[in-house]
């Protein structure tokens, strides 16, 4: 039995990667464009906003500066998080650096034995978040032409995490865990500054950002491979034709799943769209950005170690993006109007197609964590 399913899986994934293999072929001038187009934004974008932040925090790690700002913070992330005060590091850099510098931080931490791995896999799952570079100016300012937006959907991301991680760090007070003063590790001997330590630090970062632009170039071409085969569009008619609703509210579909794809062009082709009212859009968007999609998620799978579990991870993120949409509708008057100025054409001021948007994506969203769970649970059951 166990190798009949051994060989299913085995022709299940050369039926999956024969059939991508044919998407690429079809309309190749696009797939270039799209590959060049993730180049570009590696490039212009990625490289110039983390590598100096990867270098640094190497540096801070190395010599060790991270034991005075732990001890900094230490008031306030343990009765706050239930975490050591270490961990602010990786949470401060991840709402300022994006995607996936939280997660680098925390693997970091982990590797020079300043976090356990329970506590890495906590702080994992509310630190790895988008940054202000990406919500503000390329989401609010970029696709809605509205940095007010920007910021309000930033300042909606920023309370999710929080959030999230005073929730997940009250269940762990739950759980019997070890005295975090005696998961507390020994400070490591520092290294002194110098330009061997330097190179170092360049050579790892650049290692790690070379991992994380070739998974951003892989999912901008294979988002762009099911586009030219019309998957977005039959995905968002899937509703009406299974229940006649009104199509304004089938774009979501379409935008979910391209956004849970990778989330750059999820957002933007929910910029462009007409039919879905400003609420809906707004919603929706704090919920791609909390969480991240499936581009980020393998970049996170590329910068942690084996041994983490990313079952956490990725519940923490659905959790996160739920939370974000929830926040949203609280600063969403002046927001929807920013938004709306230029991307729709109606405005819906009713709270019912707020309350129906968030249960939307909510009903979605528990669906993914449902069955990811239940593959997770099947895998991890007891033999008796």
């Amino acid at each position: 039995m166990p190798a009949h399913n051994h060989n299913s899986k085995i022709y299940i994934a050369c039926v999956i990667l024969t059939g991508l293999f044919i998407l690429l072929l079809i309309n190749p001038d696009s797939i270039i464009e799209s590959g060049r187009k993730g180049v570009n934004l590696c490039l212009n974008i990625i490289f110039p906003s983390l590598l100096p932040f990867f270098v640094v925090s190497r540096l801070i790690l190395d010599t060790g500066a991270i034991y005075p700002i732990g001890r900094l913070f230490e008031p306030v992330m343990k009765p706050v998080f239930n975490l050591p005060g270490n961990a602010a590091f990786p949470l401060i850099a991840g709402w300022l650096s994006g995607y996936p510098a939280g997660a680098k931080y925390t693997a970091d931490l982990y590797e020079k034995k300043l976090l356990t791995q329970e506590q890495a896999q906590r702080l994992l799952a509310f630190c790895n978040n988008s940054g202000p570079l990406f919500i503000v100016g390329a989401v609010g300012t970029g696709f809605f032409g509205s940095s007010q937006l920007g910021f309000t959907l930033l300042l909606c991301h920023v309370l999710a995490s929080i959030t999230v991680g005073i929730g997940i760090g009250l269940a762990s007070r739950i759980k019997k865990q070890p005295d975090l003063k005696k998961a507390f590790p020994t400070e490591n001997k520092p290294a002194a500054l110098s330009g061997r330590l330097l190179a170092n630090a360049i050579v790892d970062s650049i290692m790690i950002l070379l991992r994380i632009s070739g998974t951003i170039i892989f999912f901008a071409v294979f988002v762009q491979a099911l586009d030219n085969i019309g998957f977005f569009r039959l995905i968002g008619k899937i509703p009406a034709l299974v229940s006649g609703i009104d199509y304004s509210y089938n774009d979501i579909i379409k935008v979910f799943f391209a956004g849970s794809l990778e989330i750059t062009y999820g957002l933007y082709i929910l910029s462009m769209s007409y039919s879905v009212p400003a609420q809906l859009k707004i919603i929706l968007t704090s919920f791609l950005c909390g969480f991240g999609g499936f581009s980020v998620y393998t970049q996170v799978t590329g910068v942690c170690p084996q041994e983490f579990k990313l079952k956490k991870y990725f519940y923490g993120k659905v959790l996160h993006g739920l939370t974000a949409a929830l926040y949203s509708p609280v600063f969403l008057k002046d927001a929807a109007i920013a938004a709306v100025k230029n991307n729709s054409e109606a405005l819906y001021n009713t709270g019912y197609s707020c309350i129906l948007s968030f249960l939307y994506i909510t009903t979605i969203a528990i669906g993914i964590a449902l069955i990811s769970g239940g593959k997770s649970i099947r895998k991890t059951k007891p033999h008796r």
